[in-house]
């Protein structure tokens, strides 16, 4: 005859504590891939589009800005605010948004970890209950 108790309260919080800890190292392994897959943009930065003025025509041209100057420049080796990307489609257009993807992902990675450390402190809130009828 099969056994179809139900598991005691107990046996049943230690799972979900399990599971919780189990999602939240799955999470931090991701993160760490992630980072270790290419640069991550500083949570700094965005992409800004501008207007260029040539001697014929106006054109978009996009950059990398910071809050802060993070950007090495090439002239006098001081950071700067901007990193010009040049044109839509340039190398450094396209590595630009990987690099914001990547840390877009990562902050999404980072807001469930915090859901999951709270759900297990609310888990560990739950095991004294369990331990002060013992």
């Amino acid at each position: 005859m099969p056994n179809n108790s139900k598991p005691s309260p107990q046996e049943d919080l230690d799972t979900r504590i399990n599971c919780v800890v189990q999602a939240k190292e799955h999470l931090e392994k991701e993160i760490q891939a992630i980072s270790a897959s290419g640069e991550v943009a500083a949570s700094s930065c965005w992409i800004v589009r501008y207007l260029a003025k040539g001697r014929n025509s106006v054109y978009w041209y996009y950059k990398l800005q910071a809050n802060v100057a993070i950007f090495p420049t090439k002239t006098d080796g001081k950071s700067s605010r901007y990193k010009h990307l040049g044109k839509a489609g340039s190398q450094a257009y396209l590595e630009a948004v990987e690099q914001i993807f990547l840390r877009a992902k990562i902050e999404a990675l980072d807001r469930s970890i915090e859901i999951l450390n709270q759900g297990l402190k609310d888990l560990i809130q739950e095991t004294s209950k369990y331990n002060k009828n013992e």
